[in-house]
């Protein structure tokens, strides 16, 4: 989004679609499902409100687009994972944390975890997508040699942490972040 002088005054450029989505969930982050207004949004990007209904139909529909943005976004440290060729299954933990990081989408889950408390249809996208998630991450832990009840308690410690870290854990610096994750996916994969 950019401004554009226009003969002395200054007026923003359109808002893409992903502006919005974007402003939704950092809403929802910030104050859950309730706060997620039209008015609100549109006030925090400095356009009009009527430029949301160019994207959007009403309120219910930004809804489903932000979930189905969050899955798109959920599956962006799979496909960098998958992307990352000839790497051993510890760096390919690595990898999904970077991605999850950079997206912040410990923050997101947690957003849609407690919007899930509030709506069923919203509470069985959320839990499909954890075991779609647990299923990867069982996978990468199955490589390592992992079965039974040791398999299951790397996967559902690794997904649970990074799920939850930033509600947890938000006063780390990225220095101890880095040193704990490399610790973590150390203890996880270490064998006995």
């Amino acid at each position: 989004m950019t401004q554009i002088k226009n003969g002395g005054t200054e007026r923003k450029a359109r808002v893409s679609k992903s502006d919005w989505l974007n402003m939704a969930l950092s809403v929802l982050k910030e104050g859950g499902i309730e706060a997620v207004r039209v008015e609100r949004l549109a006030g925090r990007l400095g356009v009009a409100k009527s430029g949301f209904y160019y994207h959007f139909k009403d309120r219910t529909d930004l809804s489903q687009q932000m979930l189905d943005y969050w899955l798109a976004l959920d599956g962006s440290p799979l496909l960098r994972e998958r992307m990352s060729r000839s790497v051993t299954p510890e760096e390919r933990l690595h990898i999904i944390i970077e991605a999850i990081e950079d997206s912040d989408l410990s923050r997101i889950d947690a957003a849609i975890r407690q919007w899930g408390r509030q709506d069923l249809k919203v509470r069985r996208i959320w839990r499909k997508e954890m075991n779609k998630r647990m299923d990867h991450i069982r996978g990468i832990f199955t490589q390592l040699g992992f079965e039974g009840d040791d398999l299951e308690m790397r996967v559902r410690t690794f997904v649970g942490y990074h799920v939850t870290e930033h509600d947890l854990f938000d006063d780390l610096t990225k220095k101890e972040k880095t040193i704990l994750k490399d610790l973590r996916v150390t203890l996880l994969t270490k064998r006995e």
